[in-house]
């Protein structure tokens, strides 16, 4: 992935038994495969894990369904090198037309201002800062919506400029935008109420046809 600064020291991929080519595709293009546990935080914590044994400085962690634009990665260096920044998200681009899909960008990266870096904004993370925080819980909803909570009381977290991040548009096209966002809005109001990750993870139907989490 990319040239330079602009190419990842160590990519680890995290697989919960898939049945394609997955695991192929991994080892063909000289990344690191852990297969394991399914469910987006156990995978989380176990890739993670790995970064932080290899001993990568910063930590930058993608969804399957998602893909860093050209320069993404120089930027998240650049960001990093002698700063006090504790954590960034990328600039979001859903790959369709429509407004809809601009509304929902816009919307994420607002969150990322307000220094809540949800997993479709591509946190980035210092190892330093992520080990300190306790790192991500391997919860099966909302691992990402915790993990930024302490990031966030720790210190700066920003929106990174020059650094975009191409989600796919299957999720919101074949579950329908507005049913989507309902069901997202709903849940995280009952996370923020108390409501445990566990039980919230039954109403969260799982996304199985094209790209998965």
């Amino acid at each position: 992935m990319g040239q330079g600064p602009d190419r990842a020291d160590v990519v680890v991929v995290a697989d919960g038994g898939s049945v394609d080519r997955t695991r192929d595709v991994v080892r063909s293009a000289g990344a690191q495969l852990l297969e394991g546990a399914r469910g987006r935080g156990p995978q989380l914590v176990a890739a993670a894990n790995r970064l932080v044994e290899e001993g990568a400085g910063v930590l930058l962690f993608l969804h399957a369904d998602s893909l860093p634009g050209d320069g993404a990665l120089a930027a998240v260096r650049r960001a990093f090198e002698g700063s006090s920044l504790v954590a960034a998200g990328m600039t979001q681009r859903v790959d369709a037309p429509g407004r809809a899909f601009r509304w929902i960008e816009s919307a994420a990266d607002a969150r990322v201002r307000r220094g809540m870096v949800f997993g479709d904004s591509a946190l980035s993370v210092r190892a330093s800062d992520y080990l300190a925080v306790g790192g991500f819980d391997p919860l099966p909803l909302f691992e990402d919506v915790e993990l930024s909570d302490r990031l966030r009381a720790r210190g700066t977290v920003q929106l990174l400029q020059g650094a975009e991040i191409e989600v796919s548009a299957r999720r919101w096209e074949q579950e329908g935008i507005l049913r989507c966002t309902l069901r997202n809005w709903i849940l995280r109001a009952l996370h923020r109420l108390g409501v445990a990750p566990r039980h919230l993870a039954r109403l969260y139907r799982p996304f199985r046809r094209g790209f998965s989490d």
